[in-house]
């Protein structure tokens, strides 16, 4: 029966030390005495049959959005407790105002959400598509009130095979390149890729243990060809997927959120922007199991992403802090990071990366600025590569400049980055290849500044498997643990022209053998 929070498989929804953060400082984020807004029709949910606790409110809170959009603009509000609901849609000119005794908490039965829209797109096989709360074509929405959206994360996915580590592996290690090109890449013993991958919970049954594909939706907030959006003073806690998803959007200011997810729950980014132009994300705590910050503009938005600025954020990730990736087809340019610390203070291994560039599908991403970072755990500081992994399926062309071929990263900016307790290398890395017929085939990353950059490493020790010549990172899915060992502890760069290095900084572990910068086909 719909609405009934039936358990798909054993085991599931259970919390263990590490899932959370427990010191988020909510206070310096959140307003509890956040005011209703003035001249604006208010639409109770109470009002509509609404009940906290136990009772599905998919149908009052649906009656409430459906009551303001039909007023022509309002306010939707939610206080008096946690309402159970199924996918909660926002109209144009609406406010959802959740107070800070407010919240919207998700049915645990994933037919209670909204299906795909139609023309919308899946967001991947980790998921069965829909949203919690949705807002499709339309204008001048805001979220806002000091209140929560609870996802109930821990009951899409399977339990974890180890649970969290809450103190730091003594050795360093990767998978070497011919193990991260089979299977046995995640299952490595000892490698920080293992030791993190095997904490995580999936949807899927990933490792063939005979469990079944958990139907879960793909956002928790998800907001599709809107026009001037604000998310602001709310609490999006306990993520079933990516946290906060605006998708081929222009006008959108995410401020003073925190986003409280367990850090064990797989696709679980923070804030997924994907084909969208003047995007502000500003003055959030993030903590979150995939990338906190990330900047996509795959196949299916079919235009340019553009105007993009993150500053004043703290993010605490298992994955990467920023990330310009990896669905990348179309362009993406003018992006800002600033101000920003980058930080893993209780669980191990630490952050994958802290700043990490991409294009792999054909996108050209141009004018990127990151400037005034902190990271504290994070493994590999810097990541920047391109690539062809080609996602969009472009056919395959002897012209080195077609779209087969992949796109272009140039215009990096990046000063101000200190680290503390690394455990990589930074890479930025271009590619070489031949056509079919012989024909050579260079695609290098190009105007690469890096300065004031200041990295510590972990004085643990580390298992180096450093192999005689180093292969290009042609197709694969981008991430710094799945390159091997390089012969540099500081960066590793390859493939590049016009690249600027001022003010290197690097304190390697005390067993450390590998000289600080290598640079391998670097023009200019």
């Amino acid at each position: 029966m719909r609405g009934a929070e039936k358990i798909s498989y054993p085991d599931l929804g259970h919390i263990y030390p590490g899932d959370y953060l427990e010191s988020i400082p909510y206070a310096d984020y959140i307003h509890k005495d956040q005011p209703l807004p003035e001249g604006k029709r208010v639409f109770d949910i109470r009002d509509f049959g609404a009940v906290p606790d136990d009772k599905l409110n998919t149908e009052p809170i649906r009656l409430a959005c459906e009551a303001c959009r039909d007023a022509g603009s309002g306010v939707v509000l939610v206080a008096g407790g946690a309402y159970k609901t199924g996918t909660v849609r926002l109209y144009s000119h609406t406010t959802l105002f959740i107070a800070p005794d407010g919240e919207l908490r998700a049915s645990r039965n994933g037919e209670d959400m909204i299906a795909r829209m139609p023309g919308t797109q899946d967001f991947g096989a980790e998921s069965s598509g829909g949203a919690f709360i949705l807002a499709v074509d339309a204008q001048n929405v805001c979220i806002t009130g000091g209140g929560v959206i609870h996802g109930n994360g821990e009951w899409f996915v399977h339990e974890p095979r180890k649970i969290p580590a809450l103190t730091p592996f003594p050795t360093t290690m990767l998978p070497t390149r011919a193990q991260a090109k089979t299977s046995e890449i995640n299952t490595v013993p000892g490698s920080v890729r293992t030791c993190y991958r095997e904490r995580i919970r999936y949807a899927e049954d990933k490792y063939g243990e005979g469990k079944p594909v958990l139907r879960r939706p793909s956002a928790m907030v998800w907001l599709l060809r809107c026009q001037d959006v604000r998310v602001e003073n709310v609490i999006l806690r306990d993520s079933m997927c990516w946290t906060l998803h605006p998708e081929a959007c222009d006008g959108v200011t995410v401020k003073n959120v925190v986003i409280d997810d367990n850090r064990h729950v797989a696709n679980t980014d923070g804030v997924d922007i994907s084909g969208c132009s003047r995007v502000t994300v500003e003055h959030c705590f993030i903590s979150c199991a995939d990338d906190g910050v990330c900047v996509k503009n795959p196949v299916y938005t079919n235009r340019v992403s553009e105007e993009i600025t993150v500053k004043n954020c703290t993010v605490c990730t298992v994955m990467n802090g920023f990330k310009i990736g990896t669905g990348t087809r179309h362009d993406i340019r003018h992006v800002t990071v600033e101000a920003c610390d980058f930080i893993m203070p209780d669980i191990y291994p630490g952050s994958v990366s802290g700043v990490s560039i991409e294009s792999c599908d054909g996108s050209r991403v141009e004018d990127v600025t990151v400037r005034s970072i902190r990271m504290k755990n994070v493994l590999c500081p810097l990541y920047i590569l391109l690539n062809r992994r080609n996602q969009a399926k472009e056919p395959y062309s002897e012209d080195p400049e077609a779209l087969y071929w992949g796109g272009h990263i140039a215009g990096v900016k990046i000063s101000g980055i200190s680290a503390a307790n690394a455990e990589l290398p930074a890479i930025l890395t271009g590619y070489a290849d031949t056509t079919k017929g012989g024909r050579p085939v260079r695609r290098a990353i190009e105007d690469i500044q890096i300065s004031d950059y200041t990295v510590t490493y972990r004085d643990n020790e580390e298992i180096l498997q450093i192999p005689a010549a180093f292969e290009e990172f042609l197709t694969d899915y981008p991430e710094s643990n799945a390159h091997g060992d390089v012969d540099a502890c500081g960066l590793w760069v390859r493939h590049a022209d016009r690249v600027k290095l001022e003010n290197i900084q690097v304190t390697p572990r005390t067993m450390n053998t590998r000289d600080t910068i290598k640079l391998y086909d670097v023009n200019d």
